[in-house]
């Protein structure tokens, strides 16, 4: 299956067993033949017969057609336009009332193919939300709703309008602007619809012309690795009878060669809580994996194991807190198992000053109160960057400071002493609020 000259996936892996796992997700939520039987909708007089000169009633006729594509009620959904200015950086929004309403900037009648993908995008929502599949909660909801279309026929348009490009002249000056859309990129697209190709039996799909360059290639690339290596958690037969996740399954994925198949497994011992002793071995040999994906995904199912993932806290501590790639998943695995103080406590201290890597850092000793006193120092310093910054995370700064130290106030004073009073009232300022 693997080999020097075997064909490689157009992403990492991460990337490509996310897409995999959701297509399999589609599967279980609307099933195999819905699939199997969608046809492929393509900008083609076939499918968008009507002639269109960008008036709301041809705008409607496209939304009414791709609800029938998509098996949406069309009269289920309101559709409006709006002017630009009351929909800054959006395409299109999705509401869910008593009616689904689609909103949907109004610049976008100029562009065919663009309000074509809005459509399908702002439809996709619609059927996982009305139909409780997703909450609109969950981190990956939107690139979740940018790949349903794929599964359901109508990805052409979203694989092509991930990258849009204008021109122009005006007052004696030409212009020229290219600006991304979407949630997903071309190449994942791409992939995505390679998978929807493979288990659809179709080698060399003509609809792939469709596509646009860097989309059309990824297609092509990830047939070629489908065919070669069936290295995919999407395959004819896995959509046929999904696997069951148990613990039995997922050790065995850990042992094989597949980074694809071992990052699934330990992203659903995480989903699911699969916290049999047996695998916590499994879970520690994944933390010298080559692939950084895999790394990671093995340090943050350690808190799954409980008290008994202690014991990998020295190795999490000597060798993968210095490694770049996982940094703030150890950070966020320590204040999960919560060791020991003395053994954390010196190491967090040292990352303060790592301003990648701070704001994890801070969250975590906050976890250990005045345990972690030593660190105040570092903590200020730490803070009055981020003062000057005017970040997010200063407001945590000084939740933590309050946390860990007896003496919050005159610790701030002694650390701005006289240098910066500005910054030492706003310290102050912020503190006020923290106590109340």
């Amino acid at each position: 299956m693997f080999g020097l000259f075997t064909p490689k996936c157009p992403l990492p892996t991460a990337e490509k067993a996310w897409i995999e796992r959701r297509m399999l997700w589609f599967v279980e939520r609307f099933g195999a033949p819905r699939m199997r039987n969608a046809r492929v909708v393509l900008p083609t007089a076939e499918f968008l017969p009507d002639s269109y000169t960008g008036s709301p009633a041809d705008v409607r006729r496209c939304f009414d057609r791709m609800c029938g594509y998509m098996s949406v009620d069309p009269e289920g959904v309101v559709l409006e336009l709006l002017p630009d200015h009351l929909m800054p950086d959006a395409a299109g929004l999705y509401e869910m009332r008593t009616k689904g309403h689609i909103f949907i900037a109004e610049s976008q009648t100029a562009d065919p193919p663009g309000l074509i993908a809005t459509i399908v995008h702002e439809l996709a929502h619609e059927i996982l939300l009305r139909g409780g599949h997703l909450t609109g909660h969950e981190p990956d909801h939107e690139t979740t709703t940018d790949l349903l279309p794929v599964f359901l026929g109508t990805g052409v348009f979203a694989a092509t309008a991930t990258i849009r490009d204008s021109s122009g002249w005006e007052a004696n000056m030409s212009w020229w602007s290219i600006s991304k859309r979407g949630y997903l990129s071309s190449i994942q697209f791409g992939y995505a619809m390679a998978l929807f190709a493979h288990v659809r039996g179709e080698e060399h799909p003509e609809w792939g012309h469709h596509l646009r360059p860097d989309a059309r290639k990824a297609l092509a690339s990830g047939l070629r690795f489908l065919d070669k290596t069936g290295d995919a958690l999407f395959t004819p037969a896995t959509i046929d009878r999904p696997p069951t996740i148990t613990p039995a399954l997922v050790l065995e994925r850990l042992a094989l060669r597949s980074a694809t198949f071992r990052l699934a497994a330990l992203w659903d011992i995480s989903e699911f809580q699969l916290a049999a002793p047996e695998l916590l071995s499994a879970v520690v040999a994944q933390l010298k994996h080559s692939d950084a994906a895999v790394r990671a995904a093995a340090i943050r199912a350690l808190p799954v194991f409980g008290a008994a993932a202690l014991e990998v806290v020295p190795q999490l501590l000597n060798y993968h807190l210095y490694d770049s790639t996982v940094r703030s998943d150890v950070i966020r695995t320590l204040g999960e198992l919560k060791p020991p103080a003395k053994d954390v406590v010196p190491e967090l201290n040292r990352l303060l000053l790592d301003a990648d890597v701070v704001s994890d850092a801070v969250g975590v000793l906050g976890i250990y109160g005045p345990e972690a006193a030593g660190a105040v120092p570092n903590l200020l310093i730490a803070l009055e960057r981020s003062l000057h910054k005017y970040t997010d995370a200063a407001p945590l700064y000084f939740a933590v400071l309050c946390a860990t130290s007896s003496t919050p106030e005159r610790d701030l004073r002694e650390h701005f002493g006289e240098r910066d009073p500005d910054l030492l009232r706003i310290a102050l300022s912020e503190l006020k609020l923290q106590s109340r």
